[in-house]
């Protein structure tokens, strides 16, 4: 892979993360009495979906280093060591920031291997209140490991 073919990609994702922002801002300013059942179910998703973005991002950087990317049953807590590590673009992240990835991880399990209708909003709403900052910090973390391409 060349370098803008990576610059491409991960500019790709980084559009969708941003989206999946305004769409957890539009959800969470929802007055509480118009709130659907479904409504933290969509949150957990969001949620859920930071992580999968942050998993992209790294599989992508991955592909362009030509490092291995790991799988298995431990798979993601690995991934997240590693952008967390000291060697990946996360690595000067803000610890609350790397704590709330951790939260998002575990919401990514909760979401593909439970159902969405045992969520209550409760459990839902701080990260999705927080999820837009983390995704700003994603954001530039990322957009910094590009810059250090050129």
């Amino acid at each position: 892979m060349n370098k803008q073919t990576i610059i491409e990609q991960v500019q790709w994702e980084l559009g969708q993360l941003e989206r999946l922002k305004q769409l957890a801002l539009a959800l969470y300013a929802m007055p509480e009495d118009t709130r659907r059942p479904w409504d933290a179910t969509a949150a957990a998703k969001f949620i859920a979906d930071v992580f999968r973005g942050l998993e992209n991002l790294c599989k992508r950087k991955s592909r362009y280093l030509l490092e291995e990317f790991p799988e298995g049953p431990d798979s993601h807590a690995q991934i997240l060591l590693a952008f967390l590590g000291p060697e990946g673009p996360g690595y000067a992240l803000n610890p609350e920031i790397a704590n709330r990835l951790r939260l998002y991880k575990g919401f990514r399990h909760r979401f593909i291997h439970g159902y969405g209708f045992e969520l209550d909003w409760e459990v839902v709403e701080e990260p999705l209140r927080l999820l837009p900052e983390t995704v700003d910090a994603l954001i530039d973390v990322w957009k910094l490991w590009l810059d250090s391409l050129l």
